[in-house]
């Protein structure tokens, strides 16, 4: 980490190897938060590398390979939870991808669409960055997913670069589904749940330095960026990062100057091979609004939008009484690194500003929780990183060895990553924040938005809606 130039506080720049074509660097973390990391993160990470090592080792040693994943349950796992992300629907589907699939959405080939029916993809062709070498075989991948009038997804068919397979090809087939798990856990764990990282960076930067730790904003703020650049920062920059080949929790198939480009690619966005835009990964803007996910982990993150940003309006109602030059400024920073971020001219617009507020906090609080929740219980001899076999072909249909596809030091590796960064860990919840606000109305508003919560949770419970992460396990900011 680089020394804190005296008299300055952190500051946004241009990300090295990369300048302006992906997420904005903080590389001066201050030494308060830097010495919190110490205590509560990085020590942790020592603990488990004296005390897990040995068990995970063995674990591996008993578990080799990859575990059959059959077509229904290849569905479960891609079709909700955080994997559900990927989910786009045919609105969104581009020339490529009706080319691809062609003969299946016209019901030349498969089960067509009946009423009330439609075609998703997911899509995981950004694994081109990332090409097969001697250590593991890789390749862009794309699935077809028919989701019926009850919402239920069905597996029509898997693209391989430019072979598509279906149920009739065999062992292709199978090799195929293990080629998209590969795709949906790489870029799932470097590409979408990054996207709750590191684009707030800029504004938990510009709010240490430019805001006074005593208004009403920084209050609002401050606790949902604990321990974020820090932890960010050891992720893209430490010399420990889990994107480094070597090391005994570095999982991926690679090098870490292509995880760094997938990484790079949640803020430019992605291109098909002709050069044209793929929808599915467009460049990164703030969204104002609940994030729309195809599944019910979609849904489950709607309610928990909807409450706070009832909480962040009585906030952002009392700044918006109240002008300052500060927070004119800092909008304008903000807006400078953060597309999408309202500025100084628009700050004071109570709902505007309440939105983008609350898009930051659901993503660094219930979204990141949420997914490390789900993904820390993913079986990851389901969803392998690093696969040692063929790449599917039409013209050959064996079945492959599931128990050599994966070897067991993959697993070791992929098992150790897990319980030290995939697997969460709070150490201060969303529930028990005290933002210390000095006025009565908000200091109620806090109190109110702890027994928000608490309803919250006991009504998706009462109308059984899946809960992704329940609310004791839901951090407060980027801890993990």
């Amino acid at each position: 980490m680089a020394k804190q130039p005296e008299g300055f506080g952190p500051w946004p720049q241009p990300a090295p190897r990369f300048f302006e074509d992906a997420a904005p660097a903080v590389l001066h973390v201050p030494d308060d938060v830097q010495k919190d990391w110490n205590k509560k993160v990085g020590r942790r990470y020592i603990k488990q590398i004296l005390f897990k090592t040995i068990p995970t080792w063995l674990w591996s040693r008993r578990n080799p390979g990859v575990v059959p994943v059959d077509d229904a349950r290849f569905c479960e796992i891609l079709c909700d939870g955080i994997f559900s992300k990927f989910l786009t629907p045919q609105s969104l589907f581009d020339p490529p991808d009706d080319a691809l699939f062609g003969d299946y959405l016209d019901g030349t080939k498969g089960p067509g669409l009946g009423d009330g029916a439609g075609w998703f993809k997911s899509d995981f062709t950004p694994m081109r960055l990332v090409p097969s070498d001697s250590d593991s075989a890789t390749a862009p991948s794309v699935v077809l997913f028919k989701r019926g009038q009850d919402l239920s997804y069905e597996l029509v068919a898997i693209a391989v670069h430019d072979q598509v397979f279906d149920s009739s090809h065999g062992g292709a087939w199978t090799r195929a589904k293990y080629f998209a798990l590969q795709g949906a856990g790489v870029l799932t764990t470097l590409l979408m749940h990054p996207k709750l990282h590191f684009p707030s960076n800029s504004v938990d930067a510009i709010t240490r330095s430019r805001l006074p730790a005593s208004s009403t904003l920084s209050k609002f703020l401050r606790p949902h960026f604990r321990l974020a650049l820090a932890v960010n920062y050891a992720v893209l920059y430490g010399s420990q990062t889990v994107l480094k080949p070597g090391r005994l929790y570095s999982p991926y198939p690679g090098t870490q100057k292509e995880h760094d480009e997938i990484v790079a690619t949640l803020w430019r966005g992605f291109k098909h091979p002709d050069g044209t835009p793929n929808r599915a990964f467009p460049p990164y803007t703030l969204q104002l609004d609940p994030p729309v996910i195809h599944s019910p982990y979609g849904d489950f993150l709607g309610h928990y939008h909807r409450t706070l940003l009832g909480f962040t309006r009585k906030v952002t109602e009392e700044i918006a009484a109240t002008p300052s030059d500060a927070v004119s400024h800092w909008a304008d920073y903000c807006a400078r690194w953060l597309p999408g971020f309202p500025d100084g001219s628009q700050v004071y617009d109570a709902e505007l500003l309440a939105r983008a507020l609350t898009s930051i906090l659901l993503d660094v609080a219930v979204s990141h929780s949420a997914d490390h929740f789900i993904y820390g219980n993913v079986n990851e001899r389901e969803v392998p990183f690093r696969l040692h076999t063929e790449l599917p072909s039409l013209d050959r249909q064996d079945e492959p060895n599931l128990e050599t596809m994966v070897t067991s030091g993959d697993n070791f590796n992929y098992r150790m990553c897990t319980l030290m960064f995939f697997r969460p860990y709070v150490i201060e919840r969303l529930a028990d924040i005290d933002y210390g606000f000095d006025t009565p109305q908000l200091r109620d508003a806090n109190a109110g938005l702890r027994t928000d919560l608490i309803a919250l949770q006991s009504m998706l419970d009462s109308q059984r809606v899946p809960i992704y992460v329940p609310l004791d396990g839901i951090a407060s900011s980027v801890q993990f």
